[in-house]
C-alpha cells in the first residue's frame, strides 16, 4: 500500500495520522528526557536514599559513613528530612515552624519564565513538604540544571544537578537551611536570645550593651500621620510611641555618608551591608563541645545598593563584599529579583541568573567592582561584638549595618545596627565554606542527639 493507505488499501483516516504522529512525538520527548536523566539518576537516587535515611531513624552521626557524605551535604539533607516533623514544633517568632514558612515563603516564587507560585503552596501541609523534597525539588534542580548549561553558565548539568541536591550554594536553600538550623536551636535550647529578633528589644539591649543602634525618639509621645487629600477619617493614622507603652519605633531617617551616596544613583534609600555572623555558643546548651573558640565569626559581607527612587535597599543589587573581614574592597554584584516575581511578573525574567554576573549599578553604569567602602571590614569587626554581646546563644545572625555621615569631618562613617535577622540569607557574597560546613555540621549532630533523647 502506498502513503495513506492501509494494509487493504484503503485511505487511513486524518485522525489516525494525527495519533500516531503525536505518539512519536511524545515518544520522542520520552526518549530525549531519559537520555538527559541518565547521567544525573546516580545523583537522585543519593540524594533520595538520604532522605529515606534520615526518615526511617537513621542517625546523623552515622550518616557520613552509611552515605558516603560530606559534612555540609549531610546538614543539609538532615535538615531537609526533619521539615515535616518540624513543621508542627513550636517556633521562636510564631506559632509554628509551618506558620513561619507560609508567611515568609508567600512573596517568594520558583523561578520559571513564565508565571511565578509562590512557594508557601510546599507549606501547606506534611504531605506538601515530603513532596516537594522527593518531587518538586529534584524537578527543579534537573530544569535548571539544563537551562544553565544550555545558556552557558554551567560547564556540566550533571554537576549542577548533583550539587543542588546535595551540596546546594543557591541562596534559596541555605536561606532555607538556616532557617531550620534557626528553629531547631531555639527549640532545643529555649535561649531568651532568639527574642532579640523583636525589633524593639533588640533596639532596647544594644543601648544597654552600648552597641551602636539606631536612635529612637522620646517624643511624641503619639504621632498623628494624616494623608493631604483623605476624608473621614480613612487618612489618619495614629502611632503611640514605643517608648511610652506603644507600639510603634519612631526615629529619624539616617542619610547615605558621601563614601556611600557616591557608589549610588541620586534619590537613592538608605543602603546598608548585611553581614552574616555564626556562634557556637549554643553548643553547650545543646550538651556538645565546641571544640575550641565560641567567639563569633563573620561568613559573609554583602552590601546592598539601592536603585534610585526605592523606598529601602530591598530594591538593590547584592554587591559582593569578598574579604569582608578584612578588606573595604567591593566585588561583583547579583539579583534575586526573579524569586520575587509573582504571578505574570515572572513572565520573561530568566529561570536562573550567575552569582556576580553584574559589576556596575544598573542605574548609574558605574563600575562597583573594585570600589571601596570605607567601614566595610569594621562593620564585619562591630557585628562579631555585637553577636558575642548581645546573643551568643543564636548560632547564625544577619547584621544589617548603616554607614551614616561620620561625626566628625573626614572621619570614617558612622557604623550603626538596624536590627538582626536570625533566620538569615547570605545574599549572594562569598561564605566562608570550610567555617560554615564544620558549624553546620556541629549544631546538627548536637541537634539529633537531643532529639533522640527527648
Amino acid at each position: 500500500p502506498g502513503l495513506g493507505a492501509g494494509s487493504a488499501g484503503a485511505p487511513v483516516a486524518p485522525g489516525t495520522l494525527l495519533a500516531a504522529g503525536a505518539t512519536g512525538a511524545a515518544a520522542l520527548v520520552a526518549l530525549v528526557a531519559v537520555c538527559a536523566a541518565l547521567p544525573l539518576l546516580g545523583s537522585l537516587v543519593r540524594y533520595w536514599r538520604a532522605l529515606f535515611f534520615f526518615w526511617t531513624g537513621g542517625r546523623y552521626a552515622d550518616a557520613g559513613d552509611r552515605l558516603g557524605l560530606p559534612k555540609f551535604s549531610r546538614a543539609h539533607l538532615y535538615s531537609l528530612a526533619v521539615v515535616p516533623w518540624l513543621m508542627h514544633q513550636p517556633h521562636y517568632r510564631t506559632g509554628t515552624f509551618q506558620e513561619d514558612m507560609l508567611t515568609n515563603l508567600r512573596n517568594v516564587v520558583l523561578p520559571t519564565g513564565v508565571y511565578g507560585v509562590p512557594l508557601s503552596v510546599c507549606a501547606r501541609s506534611r504531605v506538601h513538604a515530603v513532596f516537594t523534597a522527593l518531587v518538586i525539588i529534584p524537578c527543579a534542580a534537573f530544569i535548571g540544571a539544563w537551562w544553565r548549561k544550555w545558556h552557558g553558565i554551567e560547564g556540566s548539568a550533571a554537576a549542577c544537578f548533583e550539587r543542588s541536591l546535595l551540596a546546594p550554594t543557591d541562596w534559596f536553600q541555605l536561606w532555607r537551611l538556616n532557617c531550620r538550623l534557626a528553629s531547631m536551636t531555639a527549640l532545643a535550647t529555649k535561649s531568651a536570645d532568639f527574642e532579640l529578633e523583636d525589633k524593639w528589644t533588640f533596639i532596647r539591649t544594644c543601648m544597654e550593651k552600648d552597641i551602636p543602634v539606631t536612635p529612637v525618639m522620646d517624643l511624641p509621645v503619639t504621632l498623628i500621620a494624616k494623608d493631604v487629600l483623605e476624608e473621614g477619617g480613612m487618612g489618619i493614622h495614629v502611632l503611640k510611641n514605643v517608648l511610652h507603652g506603644g507600639r510603634w519605633i519612631l526615629q529619624e531617617k539616617l542619610d547615605n555618608c558621601d563614601a556611600v551616596k557616591r557608589l549610588l544613583p541620586e534619590n537613592c534609600p538608605l543602603s546598608t551591608m548585611r553581614v552574616l555572623t555564626g556562634s557556637k555558643g549554643a553548643l553547650a546548651s545543646l550538651g556538645a563541645d565546641a571544640g575550641g573558640s565560641s567567639k563569633a565569626v563573620s561568613l559573609a559581607s554583602v552590601w546592598r545598593a539601592g536603585r534610585k527612587g526605592a523606598s529601602t535597599d530591598h530594591s538593590c543589587v547584592m554587591v559582593n563584599v569578598p574579604n569582608g573581614r578584612a578588606s573595604d574592597v567591593l566585588g561583583t554584584a547579583s539579583t534575586s529579583a526573579h524569586w520575587y516575581a509573582r504571578g505574570w511578573k515572572s513572565f520573561g525574567m530568566p529561570v536562573s541568573t550567575a552569582d556576580g554576573s553584574i559589576s556596575a549599578h544598573p542605574d548609574t553604569g558605574l563600575e562597583l567592582r573594585g570600589q571601596r567602602l570605607p567601614g566595610a571590614a569594621a562593620a564585619a569587626t562591630l557585628c562579631e561584638r555585637a553577636h558575642d554581646t548581645l546573643m551568643p546563644g543564636v548560632p547564625l545572625a544577619g547584621w544589617d549595618v548603616a554607614f551614616c555621615p561620620p561625626k566628625k569631618d573626614g572621619g570614617e562613617p558612622e557604623l550603626v545596627l538596624l536590627e538582626a535577622n536570625l533566620s538569615c540569607n547570605f545574599f549572594r557574597g562569598s561564605i566562608a565554606w570550610e567555617e560554615y560546613s564544620t558549624f553546620l555540621d556541629q549544631h546538627f549532630a548536637a541537634i539529633d542527639e537531643w532529639r533522640r533523647r527527648q
